[in-house]
């Protein structure tokens, strides 16, 4: 009997791992928004930091639990980084990224639950945005070089060569790092389930959405992660070709 997990056990990871996401990670912004509310506290770097450690803390517990599963990647732009670099089957795709932008949902849906709808609506609900002045050249461009980052480090840490049992605490390192300079310009979504699921939800409840920068976030998110891979693919080849060339005995001339 087979110990590998079957498709649908794999799906039902995703979509919970990409769930607590949204309701920890984006719940933590939304929170900060209700408290903000009541209290007129002007948001700082403080709020700021405790958003991104929660975002790592959940990362890293939810890679850690289903990581065995799934491959915890709990992200399209990841699955699809995978997939186009042959580290994933093409016939999986679909049902990962489905898995996990119905998990964003659910989990944008847990936010609205435990806030409260107008509470969680008048704090944004948790969905990442530009100011006007940022524009959708530069938030697309921002977007890419933090999606751009996580996936160099995820593909560096599961690299065969890689300290063996670190890559959760490198990936949750690696967001709290981007939240703290990219989550100023965009919010730092880093992950198109985690901006749709959020955003979906929140319009349903009738909050307010910019469908105008949606595809900022989409393309950004897709395009730097699989740059991300590709720039690290390029560094492994030439990694090997350096390891192959230290070791060829040298010939001298008799």
């Amino acid at each position: 009997m087979s110990d590998s997990p079957t498709t649908p056990q794999k799906l039902l990871a995703e979509l919970l791992g990409t769930a607590f996401l949204v309701y920890v990670g984006a719940g933590s912004a939304a929170a900060t928004g209700v408290i903000a509310a009541g209290t007129q506290v002007p948001f700082s770097m403080a709020q700021l930091g405790v958003i991104s450690f929660a975002f790592m803390l959940v990362i890293v517990g939810t890679v850690y639990a289903i990581g065995h599963i799934s491959g915890g990647h709990i992200n399209p732009a990841v699955t699809l980084a995978l997939a186009a670099t042959g580290k994933f089957p093409w016939r999986e795709v679909p049902g990962y990224i489905a898995a996990q932008v119905v998990g964003a949902a659910t989990g944008a849906l847990a936010i609205f639950v435990t806030l409260g709808a107008n509470a969680a609506k008048a704090a944004g609900g948790g969905v990442t945005t530009y100011a006007a002045e940022t524009g959708f050249l530069r938030g697309t461009l921002i977007e890419a070089i933090g999606t751009f980052m996580l996936v160099f480090v995820i593909f560096g840490v599961i690299d065969r060569r890689a300290v063996p049992g670190w890559a959760p605490m490198a990936i949750g390192s690696i967001v709290f790092a981007i939240i703290i300079i990219v989550g100023p310009a965009t919010g730092a979504a880093i992950n198109p389930a985690r901006y749709v699921g959020p955003f979906l939800v929140t319009a349903a409840f009738g909050g307010t959405v910019g469908w105008d920068q949606l595809p900022a976030y989409l393309i950004g998110d897709f395009a730097g992660g699989l740059l991300g891979a590709l720039a690290y693919l390029g560094l492994a080849v030439a990694r090997n070709r350096a390891e192959v060339e230290s070791t060829t005995p040298v010939r001298t001339a008799p």
